[in-house]
């Protein structure tokens, strides 16, 4: 019997504008893959079919509809080829009808396909919901969440009023807090939960974190868009490494704007790929609208068109080149001729990264240089007095510039409208030397019709205006701020490089967590890297883009890791795509395989004698059991991260000084007390000092007899705060108000903030003539290594000594006190995993008391 193969499918019905299959119900349309079980006669060809799987599909993984056959290619041609269509093939997409009514019954393999997808989405959305308001707000979280409230009752329920610039009640846009889109949402979501019951009027823990678990698990649904690329087996392992990951579900229940920023960084570029592939004015859009709100969600952004923008320009610099052959105009009696390259293309490519390198150099220093300027006492005023007037002159210039636009566009219509196909113009002019197969984002700048840039321009820009506007309440205001201040505000926190973190913190934290992700991220990086495409060299300068400039930048929190874990789980995919197709084809044979058996038992029939399992198969078998003890320990620290150890970070490393359970305590006694004293009315008086205010700015919501930044405001309070019955200070105010109150309060300490052992810091620097030691150190620890090994106080024996030439004794000590650490910090990781028994000291906290005044019902 000969193996029968389906052709692959690639039915479209339509969504929008963008003609492409509905993903709601066809996410398992096979547009790579074969779609049907294959019937295999010879049981040896199953070798080929597990041993080979790595390259079966190396040939459709291009980035083009067309399939080219890449075992005939080099590498340099199939980069040069594909993620193209032909003219034809872009033709009759464009030909397509917009809508396709009716209802087409998918096949078997397409509902298995889709089953497979939405059970891991749904997978993704379960862990990111479960107990979603469990755990304290963080510091960060309480921020947004009142902030977001404020948007909520000025901005939204009373917008008539936020008009008057006396209204300082109302949202503006502070980049201290990041962009506006994350408050806008999370009142949003206050108000759908209003009007829909929700308990404490919709402002609660859970709906604070609603829009980020929401966006958390859509980001698990991305790869399912690509999986043209990624091959369908290869999406599904993606959508399934992001939906169980430590520090994606992590921080898609953490109320901060990373989550936020990375679900639109990842459609930006799904809708980028998926508009070079089929030209769909829909996915322009999609990708402007998603770089909008990347931009009005966090300042990073800027990172992000670094990283993005210098890829993109490398994929032009071999475009360019890749049209002006070299080792064809090369006599072939020349001996060094078949070490050139067929095209100019890795030369242009190499001439660019020279280029930029350079640039890059001068770039940095200049942008320290403009760092020191703003942060400088005597050249400060001088910069805020720039940027302000930069503004002005901003909102002057934006009008004239939407004047010119509508002129443009007029003018395109009017063309239009006399039969002047103005794009066809452009065909026949610069575009006519393009070639569509091998230069297609050349193609894609130059030949695409003007009316995707223009409608993608105002969706973009819309987007802009109403977030940072503040929904139109503040237009001048909002438009210089959006543009200019928040760069500005990037610029001067280099300086602050908050949290102070070594730069090798991210390879200390991703590898304690993300085992899998980690192992099979690096095959992905040798897998792309042999059999590159576009797409596949695009996660691998991703990574490293994003792993380099993060640990470059000044400020290193946890939450930055997302931005790096999706690219490197994108990879990881990648790397184990192969062994996953393999499996999946082993599991379709097994089937066939089945029912031929029971077809030849029922007509008498004898089947020949199943081979030893090949070498293949071997391979297979051991990649996936090597997969799966990655991931058991993935799935542990998930678990311990998630849901075990949610606000302790003295045993979490992922978390940055986490709001301690303590806090829900102190509330469980001032809600006591109040029912006890007011029934529950919330009239009790409270003394808030300025160290305590976050998160309780946003616990005490409900109470107005709350006096913040006591006892300095204490004149201006309400009445009932004037002699509060309870008083909470923290930090280093607690002793304070003890020595101050304690005569008519009884207190208690409790923690108000934990945070994890920092001993993995560098070591006190050491005076040299080389080094000076000049930098100031705000934390000082001993060493990654040994603080791995043996904790925050290793023994003196373990620290290596220096050693004179010839000293073999000292080196071999050396190399004995390594080794000793080494097995050390091995066990020490293991206990960590398994048993969470922390590295350093636990009980690192930032403290707060409960004061409340004597002879009350409710002790402290």
């Amino acid at each position: 019997m000969k193996i029968s193969d389906e052709k692959s499918v690639n039915i479209t019905a339509a969504n929008g504008a963008s003609s492409e299959v509905d993903e709601s119900t066809q996410l398992a349309e096979e547009t790579t893959q074969t779609s049907e079980p294959t019937q295999v006669d010879d049981p040896a060809q199953v070798d080929e079919a597990l041993g080979e799987s790595a390259q079966t599909d190396e040939s459709t993984q291009l980035d083009a509809p067309a399939q080219t056959d890449t075992s005939t290619q080099t590498d340099e041609e199939v980069i040069a080829t594909e993620g193209e269509a032909t003219e034809d093939e872009i033709e009759d997409e464009d030909s397509r009808p917009s809508w396709r009514f009716g209802f087409q019954r998918p096949t078997r393999e397409q509902l298995l396909t889709s089953i497979a997808f939405w059970s891991v989405i749904l997978l993704g959305a379960v862990l990111r919901f479960w107990g979603l308001g469990d755990k304290p707000l963080h510091h960060d979280e309480s921020l947004h969440a009142y902030f977001s409230m404020g948007l909520l009752h000025n901005t939204i329920e009373n917008w008539a009023s936020c008009f008057s610039a006396e209204n300082s009640a109302c949202y503006r846009y502070d980049p201290l807090l990041h962009g506006p889109f994350q408050f806008h949402g999370i009142a949003i979501v206050y108000k759908i939960s209003q009007w829909l019951g929700a308990p404490d009027n919709g402002l609660n823990n859970t709906t604070v974190r609603i829009l980020a678990a929401t966006l958390g698990s859509a980001l698990v649904a991305l790869p399912c868009l690509v999986r043209k690329y990624l091959g369908t087996v290869g999406a599904w392992v993606a959508c399934f490494l992001l939906a169980i990951s430590p520090s994606m579900v992590y921080y898609s229940r953490f109320a901060r704007e990373d989550i936020y920023m990375a679900f639109f960084t990842l459609l930006l570029v799904v809708c980028l790929v998926r508009y070079v592939q089929s030209r769909h004015m829909g996915w322009l859009i999609g990708a402007a609208a998603a770089f909008a709100l990347s931009y009005a969600t966090k300042e990073a952004t800027f990172l992000t068109v670094g990283v993005f923008g210098s890829f993109f320009g490398a994929v032009l610099a071999w475009e360019l080149g890749v049209r002006l052959p070299i080792r064809e105009r090369v006599d072939e009696d020349v001996a060094l001729r078949n070490w050139l390259p067929r095209t100019a293309a890795p030369i242009f490519v190499l001439l660019y990264f020279g280029i930029c390198g350079i640039l890059a150099k001068w770039f940095f220093g200049k942008l320290k240089d403009l760092s020191d300027y703003v942060t400088d006492e005597k050249t400060k005023p001088l910069a805020d007095a720039f940027v302000a007037q930069l503004k002005n002159n901003t909102v002057f210039v934006i009008p004239f510039i939407g004047i010119a636009l509508g002129i443009f566009v007029i003018y395109k219509l009017v063309r239009e409208l006399m039969n002047e196909r103005s794009h066809e113009d452009g065909r026949r002019s610069i575009a006519s030397f393009i070639d569509r197969r091998k230069q297609p984002w050349l193609n894609t700048l130059l030949a695409m019709p003007w009316i995707h840039w223009v409608f993608a321009l105002i969706c973009g820009w819309s987007i802009f205006l109403v977030l940072f506007t503040a929904l139109f309440t503040m237009i001048k205001t909002g438009v210089g701020d959006g543009i200019w201040q928040g760069l500005y505000y990037w610029l001067a926190q280099q300086h602050e490089a908050r949290g102070g973190q070594p730069w090798y913190y991210y390879l200390l934290l991703i590898p304690l967590y993300e085992q899998i992700g980690v192992v099979f991220g690096l095959v992905g990086i040798v897998r792309c890297l042999l059999r590159p495409t576009r797409f596949r060299l695009f996660l691998v300068y991703w990574f490293i883009g994003n792993f380099f400039i993060y640990s470059w930048a000044a400020e290193k929190m946890p939450w930055l890791t997302i931005h790096m874990v999706i690219p490197m789980l994108l990879l990881a995919a990648i790397g184990l795509e192969p062994a996953a197709q393999a499996l999946v084809n082993f599991g379709k044979w097994l089937a066939s395989e089945a029912a031929r058996r029971k077809a030849a038992a029922e007509a008498a029939e004898t089947l020949p004698r199943q081979p030893m399992l090949r070498p293949g198969q071997v391979g297979v078998g051991l990649t996936m059991l090597l997969a799966l003890l990655l991931l058991a320990p993935t799935l542990q620290n998930m678990y311990q991260l998630t849901y075990v150890h949610p606000a302790d970070a003295g045993h979490e490393m992922m978390i940055y000084v986490q709001t301690s359970v303590d806090i829900d305590t102190v509330m469980a006694k001032i809600d006591a007390l109040d029912q006890k004293l007011y029934h529950g009315q919330h009239k009790l008086g409270i003394g808030v000092m300025s160290e305590a205010t976050w998160p309780f700015a946003w616990y005490l919501r409900d109470y107005p007899n709350t006096c913040f930044n006591y006892p300095a405001s204490q004149p201006s309070c309400p009445a009932a705060a004037q002699h509060p019955e309870v008083i909470i200070p923290a930090g280093e105010q607690i002793y304070t108000a003890q020595q101050q109150f304690g005569q008519e309060y009884n207190y208690q300490q409790y923690r108000m903030r934990v945070q994890w052992d920092q001993g993995y810091m560098p070591p006190q620097c050491q005076p040299t003539t080389s080094n000076p030691c000049t930098d100031p150190q705000p934390y000082i620890g001993v060493g990654p290594f040994l603080w791995l090994a043996y904790g925050d106080n290793p023994p003196s024996w373990a620290y290596t000594k220096s050693c004179t030439t010839g000293d073999i004794s000292c080196v071999g000590a050396n190399i004995g006190r390594i080794a000793l650490g080494t097995s050390s910090a091995i066990t020490r990781i293991w206990q960590w995993w398994w048993q969470r028994i922390p590295f350093g000291d636990p009980n690192g906290s930032f403290d707060m008391d409960l004061m409340i005044r004597k002879g009350l019902p409710v002790a402290p």
